[in-house]
């Protein structure tokens, strides 16, 4: 079951934040599960498997702006989401704050002040899916998409990259949906044929993640889908299911962060952040 954690914390003095705070927020993660689950933080960072997790970056309230960054202001919390596409990894996070509800960032200590809980079976992303013929997709963070056999990473979303990665995190952590191979071969072949972008709005940005660069879109996407309510409804459920798990490389890193919307017409730019707009 996806599950996703909101975090509220306070910290008592200003803080120079980077441009771009995924990266610090899996930092975060991890340091809470090694606290009651070292084994288990260490597996959540093995390189070169699917995770079973995603976050968002750090959103807060800036100060000022910095050359290269932000001064948080200490007034306002700091909130962080993490979401987990298995239920007993939130568990395990949680029993990592019975041994200490604060957090360290850039030697600073944190005071969690509140959290709170969204859960969604895969079953009910399913069943609470309408077979529309058209959404769109805000792609709040940068994203970018790794091809095999290609030397650089795609910089559009097209449908077979953004629906098929995501069928294949669904696929492999629902475990309750009898989503077969027969099913995904099919899915594929209908979403390739009969699915496509009618209209987008997107620009290119680097941000660094560490020490490291990365580049992606940002901005919205229309898509279209043909005929088959069944292959439509799983289509929705997908772009449901990618405000949990993100989409694209470095998905855990605070890239690849969407929001579904059914209706046309909604302002794109539109940011529930009291910080730095996630959106550009």
């Amino acid at each position: 079951m996806p599950v996703e954690l909101e975090l509220e914390a306070y910290t008592e003095r200003e803080l120079k934040m980077p441009l771009f705070t995924g990266g610090l927020a899996r930092g975060i993660l991890l340091q809470v599960l090694r606290r009651s689950e070292p084994e288990i933080s260490h597996r959540l960072h093995e390189p070169n498997t699917r995770k079973a997790y995603s976050v968002t970056p750090l959103l807060f309230k800036s100060r000022s702006s910095l050359k290269d960054g932000y001064l948080l202001d200490p007034t306002y919390p700091l909130r962080m989401r993490v979401r987990f596409l298995e239920d007993g990894y939130a568990a395990n996070l949680m029993r990592g704050f019975e041994v200490d509800t604060s957090l360290t960032l850039h030697e600073s200590v944190f005071h969690v002040a509140s959290m709170r809980i969204r859960s969604k079976s895969y079953s009910e992303l399913l069943s609470e899916s309408n077979p529309v013929d058209s959404f769109r997709l805000l792609f709040k963070t940068p994203t970018c998409f790794s091809a095999l056999g290609r030397r650089y990473l795609h910089l559009f979303p097209e449908v077979i990259y953004v629906f098929g990665g995501l069928l294949e995190l669904w696929s492999l952590f629902s475990h309750d949906t009898g989503v077969d191979c027969g099913t995904r071969d099919e899915y594929v072949k209908w979403i390739v044929d009969s699915a496509g972008v009618s209209g987008f709005e997107l620009v290119t940005r680097q941000v660094l993640i560490g020490r490291r660069s990365s580049i992606g879109f940002t901005g919205w996407v229309n898509y279209r889908l043909g005929e088959g309510d069944k292959w439509r409804k799983l289509t929705v459920a997908l772009a449901r299911f990618a405000e949990f798990s993100n989409v694209g490389k470095n998905r855990t890193a605070g890239l690849g962060v969407t929001r579904y919307l059914e209706k046309r017409g909604t302002d794109p730019t539109r940011s529930d952040s009291r910080g730095p707009d996630l959106s550009r």
